[in-house]
């Protein structure tokens, strides 16, 4: 997953893009989204990428099962596009 350089720190939104198989797919990912998801964090674009930086595996599965099931670019997460199913089978799985 590459983290460009453009994001909206005035609308707290990052953006970024993520290898989904052979296609890179552009991703947005607000600062609500990922408080939901990850606990409080600061509405900086730097923190917001530290807590996307750590959560790739998780964050770039949630973008592919997106892209599966029909999302078209830019593909917007949102909280509930984080948070997986089975709890059991994302701790095997270590994207937790």
């Amino acid at each position: 997953m590459t983290l460009r350089s453009h994001d909206a720190t005035h609308t707290a939104v990052l953006r970024f893009d993520a290898d989904v198989g052979p296609q890179t797919v552009t991703a947005f990912i607000s600062h609500a989204a990922l408080s939901a998801r990850y606990g409080g964090i600061d509405e900086s674009s730097a923190d917001m990428r530290t807590v996307v930086s750590e959560h790739r595996s998780e964050i770039a599965a949630a973008i592919a099962r997106r892209v599966e099931a029909g999302a078209r670019q830019p593909v917007v997460l949102l909280a509930s596009d984080l948070c997986v199913p089975d709890r059991a089978e994302c701790l095997a799985s270590g994207c937790c």
